[in-house]
């Protein structure tokens, strides 16, 4: 099992130090870290530098978050997040170009955002998107970065097409099972197929499909929702993925922390067997 890493999603709260010891409390050895806007600067950087060091944490990917989103339901998703709505589509390209930067301090290689329900239909909106991301995508690649899209604002094959439009050898995916459930829009199993060759990352997450017109599914616990977790893991691996799983859990306190060391627990138990199997 030794190419697999198992990793969680981090802000990094209250502090540097604590959420990392907490991170290798659970077990755990590698981050994507949700960009910590209040720790942009040269004593920040130091100070998650000096801290990872410490508790031996890799930093695989900068997350972007945009100040004015909102997840409440999907036509709050729609208004509100990512690269879509134009009232703060230029703020927010800036924001990624300073996240970009951030990332390249603390010399992580990964961007990674959601943009937004990218249009389906060939026209100006999807145009105007497309030479956007193509922007941003050639403005990491001066960095030596990645910028990965999240999943589940749309289906694997119009994510697909974008990226093809697109056409950056360093856009890539961040996979997330659940949000293909989440938002009511494609069957995990299937959508990783289709855009493995895409796909570079991955986050463990469960949940189930929405089940009132308009709203997201509720997250569950890994393990627990409809993604069919272990299935989807075996195909991960049949399929040549040797990158690492990181867990995410969106909720706090303790149960959180309880979730996410029951689905570090799993991952370890089915990665061990399912590479034993392939003879890995």
């Amino acid at each position: 099992m030794s190419y697999f890493s198992i990793g969680v999603i981090s802000g990094l709260h209250p502090s540097p130090r604590e959420a990392l010891q907490t991170v290798r409390d659970l077990g755990l050895d590698h981050i994507q870290l949700q960009y910590p806007a209040h720790l942009d600067s040269d004593a920040g950087i130091q100070e998650i530098q000096s801290a990872a060091s410490e508790y031996s944490i890799d930093i695989t990917t900068v997350f972007c978050g945009f100040a004015g989103e909102s997840y409440d339901d999907i036509p709050t998703v729609q208004k509100t997040v990512g690269l879509v709505p134009r009232a703060t589509r230029a703020e927010r390209v800036r924001k990624i170009d300073d996240i970009s930067r951030f990332a390249q301090k603390l010399n992580v290689n990964r961007v990674a955002a959601h943009i937004g329900f990218i249009p389906e239909e060939d026209g100006k909106e999807r145009d105007e998107l497309t030479q956007i991301v193509q922007q941003i995508c050639d403005n990491l690649a001066a960095r030596g970065q990645v910028f990965a899209l999240e999943t589940g604002q749309e289906t694997a094959s119009g994510l697909l097409h974008f990226i093809e439009l697109v056409a950056r050898p360093n856009l890539k995916v961040n996979f997330d099972p659940a949000n293909m459930i989440l938002y009511g829009n494609d069957e995990p199993i299937a959508a990783t197929e289709k855009l493995f060759a895409h796909i570079d990352g991955v986050h463990c997450k469960d949940g189930c499909w929405p089940t009132e017109e308009g709203k997201l599914g509720e997250e569950r616990p890994w393990g627990e929702g409809d993604v069919d977790a272990r299935r989807w893991v075996e195909t991960l691996l049949q399929l040549g993925y040797r990158g690492t799983f990181t867990i995410e859990r969106e909720i706090s306190g303790e149960q959180q922390k309880r979730d996410i060391a029951q689905a570090r627990e799993m991952l370890e138990s089915w990665l061990r067997e399912l590479s034993t199997q392939e003879g890995a």
